[in-house]
């Protein structure tokens, strides 16, 4: 097993996807939170939130450093 931390993005109410294999999973927690923060702070879209999890994961799991 391995610990990645992974991109949740939240449109509205509705979460978009909550697997490495459909979402952006990261080994570098830095990295995930640069992508979560730029998501966040769009003003023309104030209804899309990001925010990073950690999982746990297959080591054959697709992910990015």
């Amino acid at each position: 097993m391995k610990v990645l931390f992974i991109l949740i993005v939240t449109i509205g109410e509705q979460t978009v996807d909550q697997t490495c294999e459909q979402a952006l999973c990261f080994q570098d927690i830095n990295r995930c939170l640069y992508f979560a923060q730029r998501l966040s702070n769009q003003p023309e879209y104030p209804d899309i939130k990001a925010h990073c999890q950690h999982i746990n994961v297959d080591e054959d799991s697709r992910w990015y450093k």
